[in-house]
């Protein structure tokens, strides 16, 4: 399989990556973190020195700098199949609800990877694969176990990804008070704007606050859902 130029910057946008499955990474730090985590299928260079890449195509720096999204020019670029993985959890989950900002979708990816929340479900979010999340992610989106699905089908297969669901809500039972089940749980965290829709809702075995002062009444959803998690881990 060969990609052209074009194709290559296609990548950019969310439907060229699903229908293709591929997605790619810039710099030498992030193409360096991904080894072994992805399959690269084309390591794209001005730099002849990047042996420890495979599958090398050297261009021009100029070449270099039409493809890639950020400002300055990083040198490489790694062409990465996406991985597809199966609707079951390993362990306790992570569910992402319609959260549409790239920033706080990688920022709880890799909280999930750092308090052993395996698998993270995305439905109808910003898209996993984007360079934003990745970058946001710290390159965690790469070692998590993602899986991205409509809340259909979600729901329909619920009983593969847990036995309780644990709902963040402003009116819920501070997290203070929570016991963990002794048994596979999923934390579900909303959308920025409007919360956890109705149907995910619907889920919910437990509903949690997290007690705030000074007339705060919400948190950004990045920030509250590693809040949560942490806490959770603490009671494994």
């Amino acid at each position: 399989m060969e990609l052209t130029k074009q194709e290559i910057k296609n990548l950019k946008d969310k439907k060229y990556r699903k229908t293709n499955k591929l997605f790619f990474v810039e710099g030498e730090k992030f193409c360096s973190d991904i080894l072994g985590k992805a399959e690269i299928l084309y390591t794209i260079t001005s730099n002849k020195n990047l042996t420890k890449f495979p599958n090398i195509c050297i261009v021009s720096e100029a070449v270099l700098s039409g493809i890639a999204t950020t400002k300055t020019c990083q040198n490489i670029l790694c062409v990465c199949k996406i991985k597809e993985t199966e609707i079951s959890s390993v362990g306790n989950s992570l569910v992402l609800d319609a959260v549409q900002d790239p920033g706080n979708v990688g920022t709880l990816i890799r909280s999930a990877m750092a308090f052993n929340f395996k698998d993270v479900y995305l439905i109808n979010c910003a898209d996993a694969y984007s360079e934003k999340v990745i970058r946001s992610s710290a390159g965690m989106a790469l070692s998590a176990r993602l899986h991205i699905l409509n809340a259909e089908d979600f729901i329909k297969n619920k009983a593969k990804i847990a036995k309780k669901f644990l709902v963040a809500h402003m009116f819920g039972t501070p997290l203070s008070q929570i016991r963990l089940p002794k048994t596979k749980i999923a934390v579900i965290i909303g959308n920025e704007g409007n919360g956890v829709s109705e149907a995910f809702m619907s889920l919910a075995d437990t509903k949690i606050a997290i007690p705030m002062f000074n007339g705060v009444e919400s948190l950004n959803a990045a920030v509250a859902g590693s809040i949560i998690m942490q806490r959770l881990s603490e009671e494994n």
